[in-house]
């Protein structure tokens, strides 16, 4: 028996569109309202803003609570907002996105694409490197909705339908940003995923094909020689203890490798640590002899006082104030060689389309 449920969410908005053709202010009070409603919705959903400068994309470093700080971070570039490369947008924040993922769980990722006739159009060359990067992390979960203001053509339509479409989210089209509002009302609502009703650990499975991208991704803990308290069982000792890289929380191997199997990722021996959230990976024999019994546990699993995730997060955004990251745009050769080609593209070769695709 399976059912849909949501759960908080992360949502990144990529600002794609152009200061010669849509009104700043109008996408500005969209935003905050869109936000808003989230918000009231549940108060754990947290928000990143990605767009366009001269020198390539700008970001927050992490998700924040405080919609204020991505409003601020919007209205401080005003001036200075360029055209975006949609390719390269999407392949920064999703390779961020992919770091977020590996410190946090219990958490639905959404990237936001906002975007108009202006922006620079996906390279056909880049967009099997952008489908295979998407196909290995959809199951985070990651969702793509696109919001297309203006026409884009056939070939343009069909590049963008199918980084939504492995993903399962939902592609728009309308004529102006008058019809913006009720969109974003609509997008409002939280994704749904499916999961089993009766089995917590069942939840999620990753694909065999890209279950080396996660093994990859996570980290090996540290041996630790000196006389520690194991953070699962509390006994004290210096033997069979490994220590997260991340947050430095130490606990017997055993014990992680009980741990393991109410929190994996869906690869058996890749878990989340108990303190900070961060991937990490045991050898995968040990973890099987370890959960069949032929290795002896040193503590029961329900001594663990697990830490709550949203008051986690909320302790990292008091003490470090998300700073805007500045980065190059990976495909900007590409993209400033299309700025004559857009320009002389003949109108008869833009197709008419749907107001709405799914």
């Amino acid at each position: 028996m399976t059912l849909k449920v949501s759960k908080s969410e992360d949502c990144l908005i990529f600002y794609g569109l152009t200061p010669e053709l849509t009104k700043f202010k109008d996408l500005y009070n969209s935003i905050s309202e869109f936000m808003k409603i989230k918000q009231a919705n549940d108060p754990s959903d947290r928000f990143n803003l990605i767009l366009f400068l001269p020198d390539g994309p700008n970001y927050l470093d992490h998700f924040a609570f405080d919609t204020n700080l991505v409003l601020s971070m919007l209205k401080s570039v005003e001036k200075n907002i360029s055209r975006a490369s949609i390719a390269g947008g999407v392949f920064v924040a999703t390779t961020f996105i992919i770091e977020v993922y590996k410190k946090i769980s219990e958490k639905i990722f959404r990237l936001l694409i906002i975007v108009d006739d202006g922006a620079y159009a996906i390279p056909s060359q880049y967009l099997p490197a952008l489908e295979e990067l998407i196909n290995k992390v959809k199951d985070m979960p990651f969702f793509i909705d696109v919001i297309y203001i203006g026409q884009p053509d056939y070939e343009e339509r069909n590049r963008l339908n199918k980084l939504v479409n492995l993903t399962k989210g939902e592609f728009y089209e309308i004529s102006s940003i008058d019809e913006l509002d009720p969109l974003l009302m609509e997008l409002s609502y939280k994704k749904k995923i499916i999961q089993p009703a009766f089995s917590k650990q069942e939840i999620r499975r990753i694909p065999e094909e890209n279950q080396m991208f996660y093994i990859n991704l996570a980290d090996e803990p540290e041996r630790v020689t000196d006389i520690s308290t194991c953070s699962i069982c509390f006994q004290q000792g210096n033997e069979g203890l490994i220590r997260c890289p991340s947050c430095q929380t130490v606990a017997h191997e055993v014990c992680w490798a009980q741990w393991a199997q109410t929190s994996h990722i869906g690869i058996p021996h890749v878990y989340r640590c108990h303190n900070c959230f961060n991937i990490l990976k045991l050898d995968k024999n040990y973890i099987n002899d370890v959960q069949a019994g032929k290795i002896p546990t040193i503590a029961e699993l329900n001594k663990m006082k697990k830490k709550d995730i949203v008051d986690y997060l909320r302790e990292i955004e008091a003490q470090s104030t998300p700073q805007v990251i500045q980065t190059e745009d990976p495909f900007a050769s590409d993209v400033r060689a299309m700025i004559e080609t857009k320009k002389e593209e003949p109108e008869s070769s833009k197709k008419k389309s749907k107001k709405k695709k799914r």
